[in-house]
C-alpha cells in the first residue's frame, strides 16, 4: 500500500535536528522548500514546533538535508542528572557497518590529486558488487584518470549531541565498464545537472570507518 499521503509519527525534537542540520548545510528554509516541494511555511512551522509529516515528505526532507530518516527521527537521549562534559569518545567501526552506510546513502565526496593540488568535490553515487560508481562530464579532470588513486568519504554530524560518524574509503578509479554502467543507470543522477554522462567506478582496496561520542 502506498503510505506517502498518510501522515507518520514523528518525535518532537524533530523540527530542531531539522534546523541543526539545515543551518550546518547552509541552508535557508526556502532552499529546503525548493528542493523538498513542502512550502516555507510548513517548514518553518516544523522547526517551530510537532505538526503531522506525510511518510513522503519526511523521505524528501532526509535527502535534501542529505541525511537519513534514521538519523532524523532517533529517539532522543534523555537525562535525569546534570552531567559533567566528558571528552569525545572515538569508536572505530567494522567493514561491514561501513558499507552498509555507504549503500544507504547517494551523496559523498571524492579527493583526488589534479595537476598540483588536492581536490575534493561531492559526487552523486550509487553502491553495488563492491563498487562505487559516479557520473561526470567527459572533460573533467577525474574522467581522465584510469586506475588511479582516490579517496572517497562520506559522514553525518549532530552537533547538538556532539555525535556523528563519518567512512573513508581508500582506492583507484577507472573509467566504468559497459555491465556496470548499465547496473548504475538508472541508480545515479547529479543534482548538478550538465551533461555528465561519463560513469566512473571506484575499486575500494580500504574501508574505514569511526564514530565519535560525548555521551
Amino acid at each position: 500500500m502506498d503510505t506517502r499521503s498518510h501522515s507518520v509519527q514523528v518525535p518532537g525534537d524533530l523540527g530542531t535536528r531539522v534546523g541543526r542540520r539545515r543551518t550546518s548545510l547552509g541552508l535557508s528554509t526556502a532552499e529546503v522548500a525548493q528542493r523538498t516541494g513542502i512550502s516555507t511555511h510548513r517548514i518553518e512551522r516544523l522547526e517551530q514546533g510537532p505538526i503531522a509529516l506525510t511518510a513522503g515528505e519526511l523521505s524528501r526532507l532526509a535527502r535534501a538535508l542529505d541525511t537519513t530518516i534514521s538519523d532524523l527521527c532517533a529517539p532522543p537521549r534523555h537525562r535525569t542528572t546534570p552531567r559533567s562534559r566528558l571528552a569525545p569518545l572515538l569508536e572505530p567501526m567494522r567493514r561491514d557497518e561501513c558499507v552498509t552506510l555507504i549503500a544507504s546513502r547517494v551523496v559523498g565526496r571524492i579527493a583526488f590529486n589534479r595537476a598540483d593540488e588536492l581536490v575534493v568535490i561531492p559526487v552523486n553515487y550509487c553502491y553495488g558488487n563492491d563498487l562505487i560508481v559516479f557520473r561526470t562530464a567527459a572533460d573533467s579532470a577525474v574522467a581522465q584518470y584510469d586506475l588511479a588513486p582516490i579517496a572517497f568519504e562520506i559522514d553525518t554530524v549532530d552537533e547538538g549531541l556532539r555525535d556523528g560518524w563519518s567512512v573513508l574509503v581508500n582506492g583507484i578509479v577507472r573509467p566504468a565498464t559497459e555491465p556496470e554502467i548499465e547496473t548504475a543507470r538508472d541508480r545515479v543522477e547529479p543534482w548538478a545537472g550538465g551533461t555528465r554522462d561519463t560513469y566512473m567506478a571506484i575499486e575500494p582496496r580500504r574501508i574505514t570507518g569511526r564514530r565519535i561520542r560525548s555521551w
